[in-house]
């Protein structure tokens, strides 16, 4: 109870799970998740040892990164290819979870978009609770053989905006232009298509990337085959900002294969 309430005044919603289980099973619980005191410790009251979740979102003003490691899962490495790639993670509120993962609170702030909850976008074994998710908070345990322990807090700070380059991965693509972009080839194959892509400047590259995409997926080109063609390209784009990479043309394919990629 002490645990769920003081969740709730940090203004984030809470519910319960029966003892062990890492789900509400509560209906609408996403509407019925509270900060309201009087209402958690009655759900305490009446279900003393109840698992804490805390609902994630705009309502509770943050989000959740989640690394897994268990099971074979590669979660931390894929994060530490990310840092090297973009920049290290500032510290913000952090929780071990039972398995050994990572939960890390972010700030809701900065998020402009529709951020929800993913598997695997960010990579493989990195997933996010957003709008419509909720994790378990400490000291939950759950009946699960691959948690040994209870869910802990790592670090106590309040959560913080995550950074630009991380939110920029989650956020989904710009719809396309209705109108070809300036210096559209009117004719030509495919290596003319590449070459009016190569001489795209910093500024306009990201819609004239996700152009081409179509573009190639008009032609009859499978995701596989768009992103062969488009990495040697993308990868000598001159720079204004981080390095172009292969998950910049992935969030590409994902928008205009609608999942197949």
């Amino acid at each position: 109870m002490a645990a769920a309430i003081s969740c709730a005044e940090r203004g984030q919603r809470v519910m319960w799970a029966p003892p062990g289980s890492k789900h509400p099973t509560v209906k609408a619980w996403q509407d019925r998740a509270t900060t309201d005191v009087a209402t958690i410790a009655r759900w305490w009251t009446q279900c003393p040892d109840a698992n804490v979740c805390i609902v994630t979102g705009q309502a509770s003003g943050i989000w959740v990164l989640d690394i897994d490691d268990k099971n074979g899962a590669v979660g931390s490495t894929t994060l530490t290819d990310l840092e090297r790639r973009y920049g290290e993670l500032p510290l913000t509120y952090a929780v071990g979870t039972g398995s050994g993962g990572v939960h890390y609170y972010w700030a809701w702030q900065g998020v402009d978009f529709a951020l929800g909850n993913s598997a695997g976008k960010l990579g493989p074994a990195l997933d996010t609770r957003g709008n419509g998710g909720q994790v378990v908070a400490p000291p939950s345990r759950a009946d699960d053989p691959a948690h040994t322990m209870a869910y802990v807090v790592l670090d106590p700070r309040p959560p913080v905006a995550a950074p630009a380059w991380l939110l920029g991965l989650l956020r989904p693509a710009r719809p396309v232009a209705r109108t070809a972009p300036s210096g559209w080839p009117a004719a030509g194959g495919v290596g003319r298509v590449l070459g009016w892509l190569a001489s795209v400047q910093p500024g306009g590259q990201d819609n004239a990337l996700a152009w081409v995409v179509r573009v190639l997926k008009d032609d009859g080109l499978s995701p596989q085959e768009a992103g062969d063609l488009l990495w040697p390209v993308v990868a000598a784009w001159p720079c204004s900002r981080a390095p172009w990479t292969e998950r910049d043309i992935e969030r590409h394919l994902r928008s205009a294969y609608r999942g197949v990629a």
